[in-house]
C-alpha cells in the first residue's frame, strides 16, 4: 500500500525520546489558524513557494510544460515571480531546474515497504538511543490502513512507535492503530467547542470521544497542548485539559511552546496568517505548569 507522505526526518531528537525518524503524512481535516506546517494540510501534492529564496532566475519558466510562470518587473529590484497555483499539477519539473530552493513539492507517494526499508535503515541508531519512529502530520489518522502497515512492520522489528494526533478521525481506526502503537501524543487544543471551530474548523467532541476510547485501549497517551497566545494558553482551557487527563488517567501533559517559524509557511501556499504576530511568555507558561494538579507530569518542551 501506498501513503501520501509530506516529509522524513531522520536523527529527529525533539518529537519523542532517544533518536528517532520522524515521518510527517500529508493531509489533516484539520485547519488551525496557528498550524505550523500549513503546507501538509491539503491531502494532495502541491507546488511550494518560498518567494525570499528565489533569484529571479527563468529557469522555471524555461521548462515549465503549461508555461504558468512569468516575471513582472525590471531586475534587481522591481521584479515579482508569478505562477498560476490553480492550473498546476505539481509535475516537479520547475523544481528540478530551481537551483536555489524557492520551488519544491508538498508531497510524494511511497510504498509501506519502501519506507519500512528507510526507517529500519537507522534501527543501530534507535536501539543505542532508547529511539524509534514518530509518525506525524498533518494526521495519520488520515491515512489510517497506510500507517498500520508501517507500523506493523516497526513492530515485527521491536523498534518503539510514537504517534502524534489531533484525534480527528475515525475512531475504529484509532484503536485498530493503538494496537501497533507504544505511545500516543495526543493534542488537546481547545475545549470550548464554539471557539474549537472558530480556529481549527471540526467538531471538538470527535476529538473528545475518540481521546475517551483510546484511553480505555492503552494507557500509554501524553496530552499535548499547543500554547496558541490568547486561544489555547489561557488558564482556563489549560485547565480543562488538566481535568480531562486527571479524568482519564493520564498522567504526563506537554505544553508546546508557540513555533515562531510558522508564519513564514504559509507564504509557500499563499496563503496569508491570519493572527498576526505572537509572542512565547516563558514566564506564563511556566505559571500554567505551577498551577497543575500534582497528579499530573507537565513539561515545557
Amino acid at each position: 500500500m501506498r501513503g501520501l507522505i509530506a516529509d522524513i526526518d531522520h536523527f529527529a531528537v525533539h518529537d519523542g525520546p532517544g533518536i528517532r525518524t520522524s515521518v510527517f503524512f500529508q493531509g489533516c481535516p484539520l485547519s488551525c489558524d496557528w498550524c505550523h506546517s500549513p503546507n501538509m494540510q491539503k491531502a494532495r501534492i502541491d507546488l511550494l513557494y518560498a518567494s525570499n529564496r528565489c533569484v529571479f532566475c527563468g529557469a522555471c519558466k524555461a521548462v515549465c510544460p503549461n508555461a504558468l510562470h512569468s516575471f513582472d518587473g525590471s531586475p534587481p529590484d522591481d521584479i515579482s515571480h508569478r505562477f498560476s497555483r490553480d492550473e498546476c499539477t505539481a509535475c516537479g519539473m520547475c523544481t528540478e531546474k530551481c537551483a536555489h530552493g524557492a520551488l519544491s513539492i508538498s508531497a510524494r507517494w511511497v510504498e509501506s515497504e519502501d519506507l519500512l526499508t528507510e526507517l529500519l535503515a537507522d534501527k543501530v541508531f534507535y536501539d543505542s538511543s532508547d529511539g524509534g519512529v514518530t509518525l506525524s502530520g498533518g494526521e495519520v489518522l488520515s491515512q489510517a490502513a497506510f500507517a498500520i502497515e508501517v507500523l506493523q512492520g516497526l513492530k515485527d522489528n521491536t523498534v518503539h512507535s510514537i504517534i502524534e494526533t489531533s484525534g480527528y478521525g475515525k475512531t475504529s481506526d484509532l484503536l485498530l492503530l493503538a494496537e501497533l502503537t507504544d505511545l500516543f501524543y495526543f493534542d488537546f487544543k481547545i475545549y470550548d467547542p464554539k471557539i474549537f471551530r472558530e480556529h481549527a474548523g471540526g467538531d471538538v467532541d470527535v476529538i473528545f470521544n475518540n481521546l475517551s476510547a483510546l484511553s480505555k485501549k492503552t494507557d500509554k497517551i501524553t496530552l499535548r497542548i499547543p500554547m496558541i497566545q490568547g486561544i489555547t494558553d489561557t488558564v482556563e482551557n489549560v485547565s480543562h485539559a488538566y481535568d480531562k487527563a486527571l479524568e482519564l488517567g493520564i498522567t504526563q501533559v506537554h505544553l508546546l511552546p508557540y513555533n515562531t517559524a510558522a508564519p513564514a509557511k504559509y507564504d509557500w501556499i499563499g496563503y496569508s496568517y491570519k493572527l498576526g504576530t505572537l509572542s512565547s511568555d516563558k514566564d506564563h507558561y511556566a505559571y500554567l505548569k505551577s498551577i497543575a494538579p500534582k497528579a499530573l507530569v507537565v513539561s515545557l518542551i
